[in-house]
């Protein structure tokens, strides 16, 4: 059973709007990680540290692993 809210149940923010900016760059950032879109959307509004996302990755660790440590 996937636990993924819908793509309608993501959060939607203003293109103009700061916080969105930095919402769609975490998401993009987590994105080049390896993640897949979903689990981008989930880090980027999280409080999910992407420098440790970028240590974790780049020291081999698996994406699931990764994913679990983060949130």
């Amino acid at each position: 059973m996937d636990t993924n809210p819908a793509l309608s149940d993501w959060p939607v923010l203003p293109a103009g709007d700061e916080d969105g900016a930095v919402y769609r760059w975490r998401e993009e950032q987590f994105r080049e990680l390896g993640f897949s879109r979903s689990k981008a959307v989930e880090l980027a509004v999280s409080f999910a540290d992407l420098a440790q996302a970028r240590r974790l990755i780049a020291s081999g660790c698996a994406l699931g692993l990764a994913l679990r440590i983060l949130v």
